[in-house]
């Protein structure tokens, strides 16, 4: 490793550090699902292998840094720093095989700059594990197109055993080997006998990596299958809109409850207890539904896919400066034509990449196909196209190489102009994201502070409860009991749950009625309601008058609140 390189993760690893100031306080509900697998792992307990909806693979690097730190949190944001150089220096190997020497240096330095990548290097979410995954994958396969053999054929069936376990979406990129091992036959790298062979020895490295979590998913739900999202998701595409994704629509999907009141409808498992869907769709029901919807809501999602959410991973935001009410950037369309640059040397760098490069276009290709169809059949997020984000650096980097080469320069001054332009972008990008994230210290720190206490409540009731026994001994083993029983909070987010120290996570459901939200209480044994403005007055609206007035079957414990009129009321429910 070059004296260079390494200066370049040295100090970009400082920068990431200093960023975690972005992210003192967990503010990201995803992350308490990851944390509390983390937690049943350090204590041996079979719920490490969560309820489905969250692999637990990234769990797993976190769980042995808790057993240090004895903080999940702080464990997790260790464990990122160190997967994000992983993802960093293998993006450096696979960039050689294409670039000028040295060039790999500047992928390098806008992978570490890149604020999209940078928010999700600091909280704790499966990406920081499934990147540097899918980048061991993407330098296995262009390995085994240039040489196939057996062994390398049972790695890659195990790198998507491992992406499959982190999020199980991942199993859609077997579609991409099976692509990519058609495209060798075709080209007489493989025979017909290897391909059928070499496909049978993948099949059977993948599933046999996976399937004692196949069989602990067929215990939890009764069926056989790759995942318990799909009723979901398909509940959430039927509500929600394309344009907005945390709407009104996600919320009722993911916590509008049975009919019985008891559970959730769509089996939402996100860091809960697993509940089986009510509801029994498939994806062809769903479908043959209304055929002319599902195709117009495809085609929508893809377009958005190409002209919102792939420029906005690319660039940050530092475009939307533009559109925004902000008098500052609304003078000039300079500003949009300085960001969309990048833009077109990324389009020329793949243009170029299929002329010259068609081992490294057909894996490109392969791997973005299954995902540009199964990632807009219901709706669309970014982060599902995040892995081909260190990707776009090199494909960029490629165009940028390529307009020196006609130039007859390697360094011209054109080139440095391009590259130059992109990281002021990502700069500028940077410091909205920034802005954006500090916006939500009070909130959440109000959120963290009621969490504090209620586990300090919760204390101080063990202490009470077992002080009126009539031995020490007694006392003892009554306060060991209590400790390990964990208190049932219902919240939006489990932010004041994490805080709290409970392990459970209980939505608040999307209902109208109180009798419904008592009923569900009642049913799982839930002690604990928080209430708080921003998640009640925007995503559960029926529910604001606990804003306000408590209702007779609940206790209000004590009110929170902050100088910017954020307030959260913690309530319990009367036994």
């Amino acid at each position: 490793m070059s004296l260079r390189l390494l200066i370049i993760f040295f100090i970009w690893t400082i920068f990431h550090i200093w960023s975690m100031n972005l992210n003192e306080v967990l503010k990201v509900a995803d992350s308490f699902a990851y944390l509390q697998m983390s937690h049943y792992l350090t204590n041996i307990s079979i719920e490490w292998l969560g309820s489905g909806w969250f692999g637990f693979f990234y769990s797993l690097p976190i769980a042995f840094i808790e057993l240090f730190t004895k903080d999940g949190f702080l464990a997790g944001q260790i464990v990122n720093i160190f997967l994000f150089n992983i993802s960093a220096y293998t993006l450096y190997k696979i960039s050689q095989k294409f670039l000028w020497k040295d060039w790999s240096l500047w992928v390098i330095a806008l992978f570490f700059l890149s604020p999209t990548l940078l928010h999700f290097n600091i909280h704790v979410l499966s990406e920081n594990i499934y990147i540097p995954l899918f980048l061991i994958l993407v330098y296995q396969l262009l390995e085994y197109v240039k040489s196939p053999n057996i062994s390398r054929t049972l790695c890659i069936g195990g790198i998507i055993g491992c992406l499959y376990l982190t999020r199980a979406e991942a199993f859609i990129y077997i579609l991409s080997i099976f692509g990519i091992a058609l495209t060798l036959l075709v080209q007489k790298k493989l025979s017909v006998q290897q391909f059928v062979s070499y496909g049978v020895v993948f099949l059977l490295g993948f599933f046999f990596f996976v399937s004692p979590y196949l069989y602990h998913l067929h215990n939890l739900t009764g069926e056989w299958g790759l995942t318990n999202k799909g009723a979901s998701n398909l509940r959430q595409a039927e509500l929600r809109g394309i344009d907005k994704m945390d709407d009104a629509g996600f919320e009722q999907a993911v916590a509008e409850l049975t009919d019985d009141k008891h559970h959730l409808i769509a089996g939402f498992a996100g860091g809960m207890k697993y509940d089986t869907p009510q509801i029994k769709w498939s994806l062809p029901s769903f479908v043959t539904k209304d055929p002319l919807s599902f195709i117009q809501r495809v085609l929508k999602n893809q377009k958005k896919l190409l002209t919102r959410n792939l420029p906005e991973i690319f660039l940050g935001k530092a475009p939307s400066l533009y559109f925004s009410n902000d008098s500052r950037f609304k003078w000039s369309v300079l500003l949009l034509i300085f960001s969309s640059v990048p833009i077109l040397i990324l389009l020329y760098g793949l243009y170029k990449i299929y002329k010259k490069q068609k081992d490294f276009f057909i894996i490109y290709i392969s791997l973005f196909t299954p995902a540009l169809v199964f990632f807009t059949l219901f709706f669309t997020l970014n982060r599902y196209f995040l892995v081909f984000l260190p990707l776009m650096f090199i494909v960029f980097m490629y165009g940028v190489q390529e307009i020196s080469q006609t130039l007859k320069k390697k360094k011209s001054i054109l080139s440095a102009i391009l590259v130059s332009n992109f990281i002021l972008v990502l700069l500028l990008s940077n410091l909205v994201y920034y802005n954006t994230e500090k916006e939500k210290d009070d909130y959440y720190s109000l959120k963290k502070e009621a969490g504090i206490w209620l586990n300090q409540y919760f204390q101080k009731r063990i202490y009470s409860e077992c002080a009126i026994l009539s031995s020490s001994f007694e006392s003892e083993i009554c306060e060991k009991k209590l400790q390990i029983t964990t208190q049932n909070i219902m919240e939006r987010f489990p932010i004041v749950t994490y805080y709290s120290g409970s392990k459970n996570r209980w939505i608040t459901p999307y209902e109208k009625e109180n009798s419904s939200i008592l009923e569900y209480a009642q049913y799982n044994n839930i002690d604990f309601l928080v209430v708080d403005s921003m998640d009640f007055l925007t995503y559960r609206p029926f529910l604001n008058n606990y804003l306000k007035e408590t209702p007779e079957w609940m206790k209000q414990l004590k009110t929170f609140s902050n100088t910017t009129g954020q307030k959260v009321i913690l309530y319990q429910f009367k036994k």
